[in-house]
């Protein structure tokens, strides 16, 4: 059985797993989920023609984008058969899409303790406690996702982020490093080492990266972003400013990007664009810290 699933899971849509699930347990060649080792039927157990019923219903009103109307069947499922990792998987989606994190945490964690390929559930179990603010608890989860394949570039960087976000930046730049060595055209991860050593000063090194990047990517608003960075702290404040006047029309919904851009304005003696810089910040992130309250209408500040 195990076998069998490790060598579906990676090629099978989602739904058409669940629907192999309950072919496989409904076979008279294979165990039956349901059934317990003593033979008794577990009185939770659906007939197989309505758990192929409850998937198909869950599965199409999630691609409607009825989230709401997806989660009840797959609740069903889910108390039928707590220990299902395709039925767990179904529920943290929905649960993602709701905007309910804590619910989605708590079903990756029961997806990573009973699938197959417990792996399977990362990233999505380090950002589902990112999302909650939970910064302990989302390193602890990329942590666990790296140690199932530790020159796993994806894994490499998102613990990396993660460290780079609460200031670790000495372990932040290593598993940046180690992740550019792995795959040396990851964007994402030249782009950290490129932040990362920009903080600390070696801004050479962080420009170097960055044209690279931009080379190969002329519209990566990460690369925009580090080279805005670069030239401000040469003081190159119009150079930085037109950088990310063209970033922000590629990505109008990077806090960064406007974060910088209304302090660059602000150094410039251009209060208007400051302040409308530092509105849209907040109309995205409410409790973005990086703002200074100063410069916003009173009815704006805390």
């Amino acid at each position: 059985m195990r076998a069998i699933l490790k060598a579906t899971w990676r090629v099978t849509p989602p739904v058409l797993v669940a629907l192999l699930y309950v072919d496989l347990f409904t076979s008279p060649f294979v165990s039956r989920m349901g059934v317990s080792s003593t033979g008794q039927t577990d009185p939770r157990a659906l007939p197989p023609v309505e758990v192929k019923k409850l998937v198909a219903l869950s599965d199409s009103r999630f691609h409607k984008g009825e989230f709401k109307e997806a989660l009840e069947p797959a609740l069903r499922l889910y108390k039928s058969y707590p220990e299902n990792p395709v039925y767990l998987k179904i529920l943290a989606d929905i649960y993602s899409r709701l905007g309910q994190y804590r619910e989605e945490a708590a079903m990756w964690e029961q997806f990573m303790l009973h699938a197959p390929l417990p792996w399977e559930g990362c990233p999505q179990i380090g950002k589902a406690y990112e999302k909650q603010g939970k910064s302990a608890q989302a390193l602890q989860a990329f942590e666990r996702c790296l140690s199932f394949d530790p020159t796993d570039s994806d894994s490499l960087f998102f613990l990396a982020h993660a460290l780079e976000m609460e200031r670790h930046l000495d372990r932040a730049e290593k598993l940046y490093q180690q992740c550019v060595t792995f795959s040396p055209k990851y964007s994402d991860c030249q782009l950290g080492l490129a932040r990362v050593l920009f903080r600390r000063g070696r801004v050479a090194q962080a420009k170097k990266i960055a044209d690279e990047v931009l080379a190969r990517s002329p519209n990566n608003t990460d690369g925009l972003l580090v080279m805005a960075l670069v030239n401000w702290s040469q003081g190159n404040l119009s150079e930085a400013r037109k950088i990310l006047e063209r970033a922000v029309k590629l990505s109008n919904r990077y806090t960064d990007l406007y974060v910088v851009l209304g302090r660059i304005a602000a150094r410039q003696g251009d209060t208007k664009l400051a302040r409308a810089s530092y509105e849209h910040v907040l109309e995205l992130d409410p409790d973005n810290a990086d703002i200074p309250r100063h410069l916003l209408p009173a009815a704006r500040k805390p």
